[in-house]
């Protein structure tokens, strides 16, 4: 349900986190899956709640934003080529570099915590981010999603 729309960006040059949101926005609106407004409400929450987390070494982030901008549940992801700055979860200046993004677009709030929950229970399986970072095909990504139970 989460991952059918099948939104995997692999290995992107990216020059700034909204361009990376705008992409992965624009993956979502063709798909239906949100409103748009998402984009500049996910770019506006990602400034009050920074979303970058470092978990063993490598950097990812989980933007997202109100249930209120998704027309149907859907997680986009983004590896990057080079990492961009994000400011860490729960600080309001530190930067860590990000080379993975999973950005949510969830319909019913109560999905949001489930989510979050879940995926930081995979990244903290030993080999997972370090998997994601390398992989080259969007099948690979499924493939992991699917050994970690989220798909």
């Amino acid at each position: 349900m989460f991952f059918d729309q099948q939104i995997a960006l692999l290995n992107k040059q990216v020059n700034s986190k909204e361009m990376a949101f705008q992409m992965l926005t624009d993956e979502f609106l063709k798909n239906q899956c949100v409103t748009e407004e998402y984009f500049e409400n996910v770019v506006k929450r990602e400034t009050i709640f920074p979303t970058g987390l470092m978990i063993n070494g490598i950097g990812v982030a989980i933007p997202h934003t109100d249930s209120q901008y998704v027309k149907k549940s859907q997680i986009g992801f983004l590896s990057l080529a080079t990492p961009l700055p994000f400011i860490e979860m729960g600080t309001s200046d530190k930067e860590i570099p990000v080379s993975l993004i999973f950005m949510l677009a969830l319909k019913e709030p109560h999905e949001q915590l489930q989510m979050l929950q879940n995926l930081i229970e995979m990244f903290q399986k030993k080999g997972v981010l370090e998997k994601l970072k390398a992989i080259q095909q969007v099948e690979d990504y499924f493939h992991i999603l699917r050994q970690y139970g989220l798909q």
